[in-house]
């Protein structure tokens, strides 16, 4: 089967590799289409050694049909020809966090896609039987593959704590901050302000507020003005009740904690790869609640039945690219001129 297999450092190669047999539990998938994610860059760009010596198969954010269930799975749902969402995480069960329900932080995780296990950049994979999410027949093979990313943005903002007639500064409109926007938009928060340096991106979101019926009450560019001053100027001087750094640099985390209001949450869900300079006294003085939000736990389904229900419109921000194209597609994330591309495995 083809694959496409990361050997190092911008190395990435369509190859030819021996096709998976489903055991135990187990179910042969044909992928469908696989979002290029920031994880995926990071190893693009080099991080691929700081996990794995082996070469990969990346895909962890992705579609798929089943071809084939394997010994002893009995969920009638997992038939030949049913499109499903995976979730690409293959957890132990029996660690602290597996058996308090919380398998998002499992001790001895391994990401589908991330790790030697195999991954949705090819013809065919294999997960367990409990990783795969049959979709609706209304949903189709492209927003099944953003299940994946828009349940890290629904987990996120399920932190936050904010609901109807609340208020919100989402910081960094990539792809889970777009989700983000999104999902507090789909549950009614009242007021969302949009933080975000590029034009591109601060476009994106107008199209979006569009057509969800909403609307940001304003796209603002961090490099234009004090994003703290101006959100506490729409906010009557209060801030907001919620904001979520989706942008993983500093000037956003400050901006985060300056702009939310006492007693209110800063969540976290940017993965950042330097540290920050904080001092505690800031959340102290202001009463600020900094909450992190890894991943997802339990957020498929709901996502799920928003997708079906149109709360995350792909217009704008979504754009399929041909398996053949993966490592151009992660040169123009590299460069900043595409917003989220997802991989279409079969050439569908």
């Amino acid at each position: 089967m083809r694959a496409a297999v990361l050997h190092d450092a911008r190395d990435l190669r369509i190859e030819e590799v021996p096709d998976p047999v489903p055991g135990a539990g187990e179910v042969l998938l044909r992928p469908r289409f696989t979002g290029l994610c920031g994880s995926d860059l990071h190893f693009w760009e080099g991080g691929l050694r700081e996990v794995v010596r082996d070469p990969i198969i990346l895909g962890h954010e992705f579609s798929a049909e089943v071809v084939e269930a394997g010994p002893g799975v009995d969920d009638p749902a997992i038939r030949p020809g049913a499109l499903v969402a995976v979730e690409p995480m293959w957890t132990c069960g029996v660690c602290g966090p597996c058996r308090r329900g919380t398998y998002n932080f499992c001790r001895n995780m391994v990401w589908h896609g991330l790790s030697p296990k195999g991954g949705g950049m090819s013809d065919l994979t294999v997960v367990r039987a409990s990783m795969v999410h049959v979709l609706p027949e209304s949903l189709t093979a492209m927003q099944g593959a953003l299940v994946e990313p828009v349940s890290v943005a629904h987990h996120c903002v399920t932190r936050a704590q904010v609901g109807p007639g609340g208020t919100a500064l989402v910081l960094g409109a990539g792809p889970i901050g777009i989700a983000a926007y999104l999902d507090l938009r789909a549950r009614g928060v009242e007021r969302v302000i949009v933080s975000e340096p590029s034009a591109e991106r601060r476009a994106a979101i107008g199209k979006l507020a569009e057509l969800t019926g909403g609307g940001a009450d304003l796209v603002l560019d961090p490099a234009a003005g004090d994003v703290v001053a101006a959100v506490r100027e729409l906010t009557g001087g209060e801030g907001v009740d919620a904001s979520i750094d989706a942008a993983g640099v500093e000037p956003a985390f400050h901006a985060g904690l300056g702009a939310t209001r006492p007693g209110g949450r800063m969540v976290t869900v940017a993965v950042y790869m330097k540290p920050v300079a904080f001092h505690p006294m800031a959340a102290f003085l202001g009463g600020v609640d900094i909450v992190p939000s890894c991943a997802y736990c339990n957020d498929f389904p709901a996502v799920i039945d928003g997708m079906a229900t149109g709360s995350y419109p792909l217009d704008g921000w979504v754009r399929p690219i041909p398996l053949e194209q993966t490592a151009a597609g992660f040169a123009a994330l590299e460069r900043g001129t595409e917003l989220k591309l997802l991989v279409d495995v079969q050439g569908s």
